[in-house]
């Protein structure tokens, strides 16, 4: 199972405990992959196209968008697996959580079930620390609102 440490910096780990470097050293793919792994909420599921494109390419024609959008998910599918990106064709990317464990949707779902000693333990610090997507400011929002929320 890859391990996606949310909570605190950012931290990716490949079934074999070592650090997937390919995503960690590009802000935008971790990014991406942050919005993937929450924007679907508790539970799982695939995250709009359209949801996505103004957090990432703001100011991107939507068809530079599209396709932006369509690199991205590729990067990560190269450095996670095909079977961990999972989607509906281009419109609804999103991951198998079943491949992917993420500490800030555990910690969500841990809250929700009042399991609040294991949320404890999950909590490292803020969501995605000293992450920063320069010009996207409507991803800077978004991650606000999550830190908020967590």
């Amino acid at each position: 199972m890859i391990r996606f440490l949310a909570l605190g910096p950012a931290d990716l780990r490949g079934a074999d405990g070592a650090p997937v470097d390919a995503v960690l050293t590009q802000p935008k793919r971790t990014a991406v992959l942050l919005a993937l792994a929450l924007g679907a909420g508790p539970g799982g599921g695939l995250v709009r196209r359209d949801a996505l494109l103004p957090l990432f390419w703001p100011d991107s024609s939507e068809e530079k968008a599209r396709n932006s959008l369509r690199q991205a998910v590729h990067q990560l599918r190269r450095a996670l697996g095909e079977e961990v990106i999972v989607g509906r064709g281009a419109e609804e990317p999103g991951v198998d959580r079943d491949r992917l464990w993420c500490d800030a949707v555990a910690f969500s779902e841990a809250l929700a079930a009042g399991r609040l000693e294991e949320a404890l333990a999950l909590y490292r610090g803020e969501l995605a620390a000293g992450l920063h997507v320069a010009d996207c400011p409507e991803f800077a929002e978004w991650l606000d609102g999550e830190r908020r929320r967590l």
